[in-house]
Protein backbone atom coordinates (compact mmCIF):
# COMPACT_ATOMS: atom_id res chain seq x y z
CA UNK A 1 0.00 0.00 0.00
CA UNK A 2 1.43 3.39 -0.62
CA UNK A 3 2.45 6.31 1.43
CA UNK A 4 1.13 9.44 1.27
CA UNK A 5 4.62 11.14 -0.77
CA UNK A 6 4.20 7.99 -3.05
CA UNK A 7 0.86 8.82 -3.61
CA UNK A 8 1.28 12.32 -4.31
CA UNK A 9 4.45 11.20 -7.01
CA UNK A 10 2.20 8.59 -8.82
CA UNK A 11 -0.50 11.30 -9.27
CA UNK A 12 1.37 14.10 -10.30
CA UNK A 13 3.44 11.81 -12.96
CA UNK A 14 -0.25 10.33 -14.22
CA UNK A 15 -2.02 13.88 -14.13
CA UNK A 16 1.26 15.25 -16.57
CA UNK A 17 1.03 12.08 -18.70
CA UNK A 18 -2.45 12.08 -19.25
CA UNK A 19 -2.78 14.49 -21.82
CA UNK A 20 -0.39 12.59 -24.22
CA UNK A 21 -2.73 9.35 -23.71
CA UNK A 22 -5.63 10.82 -24.56
CA UNK A 23 -4.21 11.94 -27.91
CA UNK A 24 -2.52 8.60 -27.95
CA UNK A 25 -5.22 6.43 -27.75
CA UNK A 26 -7.34 9.20 -29.75
CA UNK A 27 -4.83 8.69 -32.57
CA UNK A 28 -5.44 4.97 -32.33
CA UNK A 29 -9.13 5.58 -32.73
CA UNK A 30 -8.36 7.61 -36.11
CA UNK A 31 -6.38 4.73 -37.49
CA UNK A 32 -7.58 1.16 -36.54
CA UNK A 33 -6.26 -1.81 -37.88
CA UNK A 34 -7.38 -5.39 -38.85
CA UNK A 35 -6.33 -8.41 -36.95
CA UNK A 36 -2.87 -9.29 -38.05
CA UNK A 37 -2.40 -5.83 -40.22
CA UNK A 38 -1.37 -3.82 -37.09
CA UNK A 39 1.61 -2.59 -38.40
CA UNK A 40 0.89 1.06 -37.60
CA UNK A 41 -0.36 0.50 -34.03
CA UNK A 42 2.82 -1.28 -33.49
CA UNK A 43 4.79 1.05 -34.65
CA UNK A 44 2.89 4.25 -32.91
CA UNK A 45 3.81 2.01 -29.76
CA UNK A 46 6.81 1.25 -29.88
CA UNK A 47 7.63 5.05 -30.74
CA UNK A 48 5.79 5.99 -27.69
CA UNK A 49 7.52 3.56 -25.79
CA UNK A 50 11.30 5.29 -26.94
CA UNK A 51 10.13 9.10 -25.94
CA UNK A 52 9.51 8.26 -22.85
CA UNK A 53 12.72 6.03 -22.40
CA UNK A 54 11.81 2.53 -23.10
CA UNK A 55 13.72 1.14 -25.48
CA UNK A 56 13.76 -2.72 -25.28
CA UNK A 57 10.59 -3.36 -26.95
CA UNK A 58 10.81 -6.94 -28.45
CA UNK A 59 8.26 -8.00 -31.49
CA UNK A 60 8.59 -11.65 -31.84
CA UNK A 61 6.06 -11.77 -34.82
CA UNK A 62 5.21 -9.28 -37.38
CA UNK A 63 2.53 -7.21 -35.14
CA UNK A 64 2.20 -6.50 -31.64
CA UNK A 65 5.07 -7.06 -28.97
CA UNK A 66 6.17 -6.77 -25.27
CA UNK A 67 8.10 -5.01 -23.37
CA UNK A 68 10.13 -6.07 -19.76
CA UNK A 69 10.65 -4.78 -16.53
CA UNK A 70 13.41 -6.42 -15.05
CA UNK A 71 14.44 -6.14 -11.44
CA UNK A 72 16.03 -9.14 -10.50
CA UNK A 73 16.77 -11.87 -12.94
CA UNK A 74 15.48 -14.65 -10.09
CA UNK A 75 12.14 -12.64 -9.12
CA UNK A 76 8.84 -13.86 -11.89
CA UNK A 77 7.28 -11.96 -14.07
CA UNK A 78 3.67 -10.34 -13.52
CA UNK A 79 1.88 -10.52 -17.49
CA UNK A 80 -0.34 -7.66 -18.46
CA UNK A 81 -1.57 -7.98 -21.73
CA UNK A 82 -3.42 -5.36 -23.82
CA UNK A 83 -5.14 -6.44 -27.29
CA UNK A 84 -4.41 -4.15 -30.36
CA UNK A 85 -6.70 -5.02 -33.13
CA UNK A 86 -10.23 -3.43 -34.55
CA UNK A 87 -13.12 -4.95 -35.89
CA UNK A 88 -14.36 -4.82 -39.48
CA UNK A 89 -17.30 -2.16 -38.51
CA UNK A 90 -18.07 1.22 -40.12
CA UNK A 91 -17.64 3.75 -37.28
CA UNK A 92 -20.79 5.93 -37.38
CA UNK A 93 -19.95 8.27 -34.09
CA UNK A 94 -19.71 11.87 -35.00
CA UNK A 95 -16.80 12.59 -32.70
CA UNK A 96 -13.67 14.49 -33.93
CA UNK A 97 -11.58 10.84 -33.27
CA UNK A 98 -14.11 8.77 -35.21
CA UNK A 99 -12.07 6.27 -37.43
CA UNK A 100 -10.88 7.66 -40.87
CA UNK A 101 -10.59 4.39 -41.82
CA UNK A 102 -13.30 2.89 -44.17
CA UNK A 103 -15.26 -0.21 -42.68
CA UNK A 104 -12.66 -0.60 -39.37
CA UNK A 105 -13.42 0.34 -35.97
CA UNK A 106 -12.32 0.49 -32.54
CA UNK A 107 -15.77 -1.36 -31.60
CA UNK A 108 -14.72 -3.22 -28.72
CA UNK A 109 -12.35 -0.69 -26.99
CA UNK A 110 -8.68 -1.97 -27.86
CA UNK A 111 -7.64 1.86 -28.40
CA UNK A 112 -7.98 1.75 -24.79
CA UNK A 113 -6.20 -1.58 -23.77
CA UNK A 114 -3.70 -0.80 -25.66
CA UNK A 115 -3.63 3.24 -24.09
CA UNK A 116 -3.51 1.84 -20.45
CA UNK A 117 -1.15 -0.71 -20.67
CA UNK A 118 0.86 1.48 -22.36
CA UNK A 119 0.53 4.66 -19.90
CA UNK A 120 0.96 1.94 -16.70
CA UNK A 121 4.71 1.22 -18.02
CA UNK A 122 5.30 4.89 -18.93
CA UNK A 123 4.34 5.58 -15.14
CA UNK A 124 5.84 3.25 -13.81
CA UNK A 125 9.61 4.22 -15.52
CA UNK A 126 8.69 7.79 -14.35
CA UNK A 127 7.41 7.56 -11.09
CA UNK A 128 10.71 4.96 -10.92
CA UNK A 129 8.53 2.39 -8.88
CA UNK A 130 9.79 -0.67 -8.15
CA UNK A 131 8.41 -4.24 -7.58
CA UNK A 132 9.17 -7.40 -5.84
CA UNK A 133 8.42 -9.15 -8.91
CA UNK A 134 9.31 -8.38 -12.52
CA UNK A 135 7.07 -7.19 -15.20
CA UNK A 136 5.69 -7.80 -18.67
CA UNK A 137 3.70 -5.75 -20.98
CA UNK A 138 2.36 -7.36 -23.39
CA UNK A 139 1.02 -5.53 -26.61
CA UNK A 140 -0.93 -8.79 -28.31
CA UNK A 141 -2.59 -8.88 -31.99
CA UNK A 142 -5.30 -10.45 -33.65
CA UNK A 143 -8.07 -11.01 -30.36
CA UNK A 144 -10.58 -11.01 -32.20
CA UNK A 145 -10.27 -13.99 -35.07
CA UNK A 146 -9.92 -17.41 -35.35
CA UNK A 147 -6.98 -18.57 -35.25
CA UNK A 148 -6.14 -15.64 -32.51
CA UNK A 149 -3.32 -13.84 -31.69
CA UNK A 150 -2.26 -15.27 -28.81
CA UNK A 151 -1.61 -18.47 -29.85
CA UNK A 152 1.71 -17.48 -31.76
CA UNK A 153 2.90 -14.63 -28.90
CA UNK A 154 2.81 -17.87 -26.21
CA UNK A 155 5.12 -19.93 -28.65
CA UNK A 156 7.54 -17.10 -28.67
CA UNK A 157 7.99 -17.25 -24.82
CA UNK A 158 6.18 -14.28 -23.56
CA UNK A 159 4.70 -16.74 -20.57
CA UNK A 160 8.16 -17.46 -19.96
CA UNK A 161 8.61 -17.14 -16.30
CA UNK A 162 5.49 -15.58 -15.48
CA UNK A 163 3.68 -16.61 -12.20
CA UNK A 164 0.26 -14.23 -12.71
CA UNK A 165 -1.06 -12.85 -16.12
CA UNK A 166 -3.83 -9.98 -16.08
CA UNK A 167 -5.78 -8.41 -18.66
CA UNK A 168 -8.49 -6.01 -18.79
CA UNK A 169 -11.70 -5.27 -20.93
CA UNK A 170 -13.75 -2.27 -21.35
CA UNK A 171 -17.67 -3.04 -20.04
CA UNK A 172 -20.80 -0.60 -21.03
CA UNK A 173 -22.44 -2.72 -18.23
CA UNK A 174 -20.99 -0.63 -15.73
CA UNK A 175 -21.10 2.60 -14.67
CA UNK A 176 -17.36 4.45 -14.55
CA UNK A 177 -15.50 4.13 -11.69
CA UNK A 178 -17.14 0.35 -11.22
CA UNK A 179 -14.52 -2.27 -11.82
CA UNK A 180 -15.96 -6.16 -12.32
CA UNK A 181 -13.52 -8.65 -10.26
CA UNK A 182 -14.95 -11.98 -10.64
CA UNK A 183 -14.00 -15.61 -9.83
CA UNK A 184 -14.41 -18.45 -11.93
CA UNK A 185 -15.24 -18.33 -15.85
CA UNK A 186 -15.92 -14.69 -17.27
CA UNK A 187 -15.74 -15.46 -20.78
CA UNK A 188 -17.58 -18.03 -23.05
CA UNK A 189 -15.51 -20.16 -25.72
CA UNK A 190 -17.04 -19.34 -28.90
CA UNK A 191 -16.93 -21.81 -31.67
CA UNK A 192 -17.78 -21.46 -35.25
CA UNK A 193 -20.09 -23.61 -36.78
CA UNK A 194 -19.62 -23.74 -40.70
CA UNK A 195 -22.17 -26.18 -42.48
CA UNK A 196 -22.49 -26.98 -46.22
CA UNK A 197 -25.74 -28.93 -47.19
CA UNK A 198 -25.39 -30.46 -51.08
CA UNK A 199 -28.92 -31.18 -52.22
CA UNK A 200 -30.51 -30.98 -55.53
CA UNK A 201 -31.38 -27.96 -57.78
CA UNK A 202 -34.06 -27.14 -60.35
CA UNK A 203 -37.21 -24.85 -61.37
CA UNK A 204 -38.97 -23.41 -58.05
CA UNK A 205 -42.63 -24.47 -59.52
CA UNK A 206 -41.24 -27.75 -59.57
CA UNK A 207 -39.70 -28.69 -55.81
CA UNK A 208 -40.90 -31.96 -55.67
CA UNK A 209 -38.31 -33.00 -58.45
CA UNK A 210 -35.41 -31.17 -56.34
CA UNK A 211 -33.85 -31.44 -52.89
CA UNK A 212 -34.27 -27.90 -51.42
CA UNK A 213 -30.87 -27.31 -49.27
CA UNK A 214 -32.83 -24.35 -48.13
CA UNK A 215 -35.60 -26.14 -46.96
CA UNK A 216 -33.33 -28.27 -45.22
CA UNK A 217 -31.32 -25.98 -43.27
CA UNK A 218 -34.24 -24.50 -41.94
CA UNK A 219 -35.20 -27.86 -40.52
CA UNK A 220 -31.32 -27.63 -38.83
CA UNK A 221 -31.75 -24.66 -37.69
CA UNK A 222 -35.18 -24.99 -35.90
CA UNK A 223 -34.34 -28.52 -34.60
CA UNK A 224 -30.83 -27.38 -33.25
CA UNK A 225 -32.73 -24.37 -31.06
CA UNK A 226 -34.50 -26.92 -29.54
CA UNK A 227 -31.43 -29.02 -28.72
CA UNK A 228 -30.61 -25.57 -26.49
CA UNK A 229 -34.53 -24.84 -24.93
CA UNK A 230 -35.53 -28.47 -24.75
CA UNK A 231 -33.06 -31.21 -24.05
CA UNK A 232 -30.65 -29.42 -22.13
CA UNK A 233 -30.59 -27.54 -18.64
CA UNK A 234 -29.32 -24.01 -19.62
CA UNK A 235 -29.22 -23.36 -16.00
CA UNK A 236 -26.69 -25.82 -15.16
CA UNK A 237 -24.77 -25.28 -18.44
CA UNK A 238 -25.21 -21.76 -20.09
CA UNK A 239 -24.56 -21.91 -23.47
CA UNK A 240 -25.76 -19.62 -26.82
CA UNK A 241 -26.18 -20.84 -30.45
CA UNK A 242 -26.65 -18.48 -33.03
CA UNK A 243 -27.24 -18.57 -36.81
CA UNK A 244 -25.90 -15.90 -38.56
CA UNK A 245 -24.91 -16.18 -42.21
CA UNK A 246 -26.77 -18.34 -45.17
CA UNK A 247 -25.61 -18.14 -48.67
CA UNK A 248 -27.22 -19.77 -51.66
CA UNK A 249 -29.22 -19.37 -54.65
CA UNK A 250 -28.84 -17.98 -57.70
CA UNK A 251 -32.17 -16.25 -58.57
CA UNK A 252 -35.80 -16.42 -57.27
CA UNK A 253 -37.12 -19.02 -59.28
CA UNK A 254 -34.19 -21.69 -59.37
CA UNK A 255 -34.16 -24.28 -56.04
CA UNK A 256 -30.24 -24.27 -55.52
CA UNK A 257 -28.20 -27.35 -55.12
CA UNK A 258 -25.72 -26.00 -52.36
CA UNK A 259 -26.34 -23.73 -49.32
CA UNK A 260 -23.55 -22.65 -46.97
CA UNK A 261 -24.28 -21.27 -43.35
CA UNK A 262 -22.54 -20.63 -40.12
CA UNK A 263 -23.71 -19.96 -36.76
CA UNK A 264 -21.32 -19.86 -33.60
CA UNK A 265 -22.13 -22.16 -30.29
CA UNK A 266 -20.98 -20.84 -27.03
CA UNK A 267 -20.78 -22.33 -23.55
CA UNK A 268 -18.01 -21.98 -20.66
CA UNK A 269 -18.48 -25.68 -19.84
CA UNK A 270 -16.84 -27.74 -21.84
CA UNK A 271 -18.91 -31.54 -21.43
CA UNK A 272 -21.86 -29.33 -22.16
CA UNK A 273 -20.09 -28.78 -25.48
CA UNK A 274 -19.49 -32.46 -25.97
CA UNK A 275 -23.30 -32.96 -25.27
CA UNK A 276 -24.37 -30.50 -27.84
CA UNK A 277 -21.67 -31.74 -30.76
CA UNK A 278 -23.12 -35.16 -30.46
CA UNK A 279 -26.80 -34.06 -30.24
CA UNK A 280 -26.13 -32.15 -33.25
CA UNK A 281 -24.00 -34.91 -35.16
CA UNK A 282 -26.99 -36.93 -34.47
CA UNK A 283 -29.40 -34.47 -35.65
CA UNK A 284 -27.73 -33.99 -38.71
CA UNK A 285 -26.94 -37.53 -39.66
CA UNK A 286 -30.95 -38.14 -39.15
CA UNK A 287 -31.79 -35.57 -41.07
CA UNK A 288 -29.59 -36.37 -44.18
CA UNK A 289 -31.23 -39.88 -43.57
CA UNK A 290 -34.58 -38.23 -44.25
CA UNK A 291 -33.67 -36.25 -46.58
CA UNK A 292 -30.85 -37.86 -48.77
CA UNK A 293 -28.91 -34.59 -49.37
CA UNK A 294 -25.36 -34.33 -47.71
CA UNK A 295 -24.58 -32.26 -44.97
CA UNK A 296 -20.80 -31.48 -43.77
CA UNK A 297 -20.16 -29.69 -40.26
CA UNK A 298 -17.07 -28.36 -39.47
CA UNK A 299 -16.21 -27.07 -35.93
CA UNK A 300 -13.81 -23.76 -35.83
CA UNK A 301 -13.15 -23.77 -32.04
CA UNK A 302 -11.89 -20.45 -30.72
CA UNK A 303 -9.93 -20.06 -27.33
CA UNK A 304 -10.95 -21.38 -24.40
CA UNK A 305 -13.04 -19.92 -21.63
CA UNK A 306 -11.44 -17.03 -19.51
CA UNK A 307 -11.10 -18.57 -15.60
CA UNK A 308 -10.62 -15.61 -13.43
CA UNK A 309 -8.26 -17.51 -10.91
CA UNK A 310 -10.49 -17.74 -7.35
CA UNK A 311 -7.38 -17.45 -5.10
CA UNK A 312 -5.64 -14.43 -6.98
CA UNK A 313 -9.39 -12.84 -7.52
CA UNK A 314 -9.84 -12.94 -3.51
CA UNK A 315 -6.57 -11.25 -2.81
CA UNK A 316 -7.21 -8.85 -5.49
CA UNK A 317 -10.57 -8.03 -3.74
CA UNK A 318 -8.91 -8.19 -0.53
CA UNK A 319 -5.73 -5.33 -1.79
CA UNK A 320 -8.83 -3.19 -3.45
CA UNK A 321 -10.47 -2.62 0.03
CA UNK A 322 -6.52 -1.22 1.09
CA UNK A 323 -5.96 1.17 -1.10
CA UNK A 324 -9.29 2.02 -3.31
CA UNK A 325 -12.84 3.39 -0.82
CA UNK A 326 -13.88 5.10 -4.00
CA UNK A 327 -14.36 2.34 -7.09
CA UNK A 328 -17.00 0.22 -6.75
CA UNK A 329 -16.35 -3.18 -6.83
CA UNK A 330 -19.10 -5.89 -9.04
CA UNK A 331 -17.84 -9.56 -7.81
CA UNK A 332 -20.58 -11.10 -10.26
CA UNK A 333 -20.42 -10.00 -13.57
CA UNK A 334 -19.77 -12.59 -16.62
CA UNK A 335 -20.11 -12.27 -20.60
CA UNK A 336 -21.59 -14.83 -23.47
CA UNK A 337 -18.69 -13.29 -25.24
CA UNK A 338 -15.31 -15.07 -26.57
CA UNK A 339 -11.38 -13.72 -25.35
CA UNK A 340 -8.19 -15.24 -26.18
CA UNK A 341 -7.14 -14.72 -22.92
CA UNK A 342 -8.56 -17.46 -22.04
CA UNK A 343 -5.56 -19.26 -23.29
CA UNK A 344 -3.84 -17.68 -20.91
CA UNK A 345 -5.83 -17.87 -18.24
CA UNK A 346 -5.54 -22.14 -19.40
CA UNK A 347 -1.94 -22.17 -18.61
CA UNK A 348 -1.32 -20.35 -15.23
CA UNK A 349 -3.40 -17.79 -12.80
CA UNK A 350 -4.78 -15.04 -14.22
CA UNK A 351 -7.46 -12.23 -13.78
CA UNK A 352 -9.31 -10.25 -16.65
CA UNK A 353 -10.50 -6.99 -14.87
CA UNK A 354 -13.63 -5.42 -16.97
CA UNK A 355 -13.68 -1.37 -16.40
CA UNK A 356 -17.12 0.28 -16.41
CA UNK A 357 -17.77 2.69 -19.44
CA UNK A 358 -21.26 3.82 -18.79
CA UNK A 359 -22.19 7.38 -17.63
CA UNK A 360 -25.64 7.38 -15.29
CA UNK A 361 -25.96 3.10 -16.75
CA UNK A 362 -25.89 5.02 -20.50
CA UNK A 363 -22.82 3.24 -22.95
CA UNK A 364 -22.95 2.29 -26.36
CA UNK A 365 -22.72 -1.76 -26.79
CA UNK A 366 -19.42 -3.38 -27.51
CA UNK A 367 -19.20 -4.61 -31.16
CA UNK A 368 -21.35 -1.52 -32.28
CA UNK A 369 -20.91 1.07 -34.91
CA UNK A 370 -21.26 3.87 -31.76
CA UNK A 371 -18.79 2.30 -29.46
CA UNK A 372 -17.19 4.48 -27.62
CA UNK A 373 -15.12 5.00 -24.30
CA UNK A 374 -14.48 8.29 -21.86
CA UNK A 375 -10.94 9.00 -21.50
CA UNK A 376 -11.32 9.47 -18.34
CA UNK A 377 -11.10 5.46 -17.90
CA UNK A 378 -7.51 5.42 -19.08
CA UNK A 379 -6.39 7.41 -15.74
CA UNK A 380 -8.97 5.63 -13.42
CA UNK A 381 -7.79 2.18 -15.01
CA UNK A 382 -4.02 3.09 -14.65
CA UNK A 383 -4.34 4.16 -10.85
CA UNK A 384 -6.79 0.84 -10.41
CA UNK A 385 -3.60 -1.43 -11.70
CA UNK A 386 -0.54 0.55 -10.28
CA UNK A 387 -2.13 0.01 -6.83
CA UNK A 388 -3.05 -3.49 -7.78
CA UNK A 389 0.66 -3.97 -8.61
CA UNK A 390 1.83 -2.08 -5.38
CA UNK A 391 -0.18 -4.17 -3.09
CA UNK A 392 0.31 -7.77 -5.12
CA UNK A 393 2.35 -10.47 -2.84
CA UNK A 394 4.01 -13.01 -5.27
Amino acid sequence: MMNTELKSQINKELNSLYPLLKRFREDLHQHPELSWQEYRTTKKIEEFLKKNGLTNFKKPIDTGGYIDFVYKSKFPFILLRADIDALPIQDKKKKPYASKNKGVCHSCGHDMHTTIILGLAILIQKARLEFPFNLRFVFQPAEETIPNGATPMIKAGVLKKVKYAFGLHMEPRLDVKTVSLTAGWINMQSVRLNIIISGKSGHSAYPSKCNDPIWIASRIIQDSYQIIYREIDILKSPMILSFTEIQAGEGYNIIPSRLNMSGTFRTADMEAKKLFFNKFSVLTKSIESETGAKIDVEYVEGAPPVLNNPELTQKLLENTKKFDKTTKIVAELRSPGGDDFGLYSQKLPSVLFRFGTAKNGIAPRLHTDTFDAPPEVIKSSILFLVNQLLCLEV
